[in-house]
């Protein structure tokens, strides 16, 4: 770089300027990488189109140096526009908790045996035969229980909790469902009310919104499904692509925007884990949401929904 500079050709320093703050990025880390980032843009002439993208990548790195969760990670030669990143940010939600890149698939700083061991661990996946077994389940969004979901469509436009809980428990009775089941089905109608009226207060939801699905809960994971399952050697770049888009057309069917899937992605996460508690899990997964709706590098800032 200081060589072309030297001879004045700026437009050839620029690139190789940027270059080498890909590979900084990409061998240091975000937090490894804000020193010489910095050294780096100090030697780049100011003013030109490599000097810009060099300093936004030091901004992003500066985001969130302190630690490597919970923070927007762009990877500057992952995927930046179009049909594929549109579906990988449907599973920005875990790429932003875990602190990796949202619109790559293949992550470079992974070790293989890494991701075998997750999946193995959280997900019983040994081979390729289970994880396309799990992909499968997810892509259909029945992962999760479906008693939620069944809830949800029992629910008409202004029907207020107890007209809720009679056509949930009708709608048991007609199929023999136990008794003490349609009570720990109500109850949880009661719980997901709780959550909602939680997500309006903190900006999860509209004044006057409410979560018609979870499916997005699955759809998410599907996508953060194939990245693992690619770095485990479990599926070839291209399977992993196919899964990714089809996570992102089902859940684009589904839902009207970011929000809209956001918060039934945050329901579904919160009535698996977190069970009414409003502890880690669901400060989190707020945490999140708010990188994703409100950071302006974020793609569901840059990307229309669908």
């Amino acid at each position: 770089m200081s060589g072309f500079a030297s001879l004045h050709d700026i437009k050839r320093a620029d690139v190789a300027g940027l270059h080498a703050a890909r590979l900084i990025l990409r061998d240091a880390g975000p937090r490894g990488a804000l020193r010489p980032l910095r050294e780096l843009l100090a030697q780049m002439p100011p003013g030109g189109q490599g000097h810009r993208q060099v300093a936004a990548l030091l901004a992003e790195a500066e985001r969130r140096p302190d630690r490597d969760y919970d923070v927007l990670v762009t990877d500057p030669d992952g995927v930046p526009w179009g049909r594929v990143a549109a579906a990988l940010a449907v599973g920005a939600h875990l790429a932003v908790g875990n602190g990796v890149a949202w619109n790559s698939l293949a992550d470079s700083d992974e070790n293989p045996r890494d991701d075998r061991m997750l999946l193995e661990r959280d997900w019983g996946i040994t081979d390729p035969a289970s994880w396309r077994e799990q992909m499968d389940r997810l892509l259909d969004a029945e992962n999760s229980d479906p008693a939620i979901q069944m809830m949800l469509d029992r629910r008409g436009r202004g029907t207020d909790p107890r007209a809720w809980r009679e056509a949930i428990a009708g709608w048991c009775r007609e199929r023999d469902i136990a008794e003490g089941t349609i009570r720990e089905l109500c109850d949880m109608s009661g719980l997901i009310l709780r959550y909602e009226a939680r997500f309006r207060a903190d900006g999860l939801l509209a004044p006057d919104g409410r979560v018609e699905s979870v499916y997005g809960y699955d759809f998410g994971r599907a996508v953060n499904m194939a990245r693992w399952g690619l770095n485990a050697g479990y599926c070839d770049a291209e399977e992993a692509e196919k899964c990714v888009l089809l996570a992102g057309h089902r859940a684009h069917q589904v839902y009207p925007s970011w929000e809209s899937f956001s918060a039934g992605y945050v329901l579904g996460r919160m009535l698996r884990f977190d069970e009414g508690e409003f502890g880690e899990w669901y400060e989190r997964s707020l945490a999140g949401h708010r990188i994703l709706a409100e950071d302006p590098a974020s793609p569901w800032r840059r990307m229309a929904w669908g």
